[in-house]
């Protein structure tokens, strides 16, 4: 059984339309959320950054690069640690440039749409690391794609990056071309029809330009035991209390009214 490495720990809340994270000083976490997130402001009082709730998934990506994560006094990141004891942590996940990732993802709905979430599992150099979220209202299939966001967010180098996950929506829109389709006749199927999801999946497109990545289908609820796992991290994020609003989701459905 291997080691377990924790790194320092980061308490993140919701406040006021707000995320707060609470941090030890590191200086290199600082200077990346500076150059990353435009409405963080430092709380002196509190002793920690706050920012705009529309930035939550730039803050809590870079925060989760430097330290476990203790949302609203759950501690996220341990709970997984502890359920799977041959995880191990490192500060930055020992990412190189060149380096050959393989990513498992799955997304989760209690119904659909409902409260969701999403997990990643990623595979390097005999290393392991898992990652999980949720949203209170949103869809199966946003989980779906937020998984590969988050994974591919995660990243601090260019690699080559094997996703496999169940879903042939993620799986045929990016390896068939839709979303590129999509995306060049401004995010719109055909002359009538929109393309769902068009937020996700502008970010997906942009980070696979940053990186070499191939998509694999696999079989949901089969062999596959890092299949199997994210299934039950993300069924266990979306039964989470306490989660935020799909804010991609909310603006799709207004319009859509």
């Amino acid at each position: 059984m291997a080691d377990i490495f924790l790194t320092k720990e980061a308490v993140v809340r919701y406040e006021n339309k707000s995320i707060c994270i609470r941090a030890p000083y590191d200086a290199e976490f600082v200077n990346e959320l500076k150059s990353s997130t435009s409405s963080r402001r430092w709380n002196p009082e509190k002793k920690e950054w706050v920012m705009d709730i529309s930035e939550r998934d730039t803050a809590l990506t870079i925060t989760r690069r430097y330290f476990l994560l203790l949302m609203e006094n759950e501690p996220l990141d341990k709970l997984i640690v502890e359920q799977q004891n041959e995880l191990r942590w490192d500060k930055l996940f020992n990412i190189e440039s060149g380096d050959s990732l393989e990513v498992w993802i799955d997304g989760a709905c209690s119904v659909n749409p409902g409260s969701g979430g999403y997990a990643v599992i990623l595979k390097n150099k005999g290393q392991v690391r898992e990652l999980a979220g949720g949203y209170l209202l949103t869809t199966n299939n946003r989980m779906e794609i937020m998984g590969a966001i988050v994974a591919l967010e995660s990243l601090n180098a260019k690699c080559t990056v094997t996703i496999h996950s169940d879903s042939k929506y993620l799986i045929d829109t990016m390896t068939l071309g839709w979303a590129k389709n999509w995306q060049q006749k401004g995010w719109h199927r055909n002359r009538k029809e929109k393309a769902l999801n068009s937020d996700l999946w502008q970010r997906l497109l942009e980070l696979c330009m940053k990186h070499n990545v191939k998509f694999q289908w696999v079989k949901g609820h089969a062999k596959s035991l890092e299949n199997n796992r994210c299934d039950e991290l993300a069924e266990m994020m979306a039964r989470k209390p306490g989660l935020p609003d799909d804010v991609g989701y909310k603006k799709e459905s207004n319009h859509a009214q």
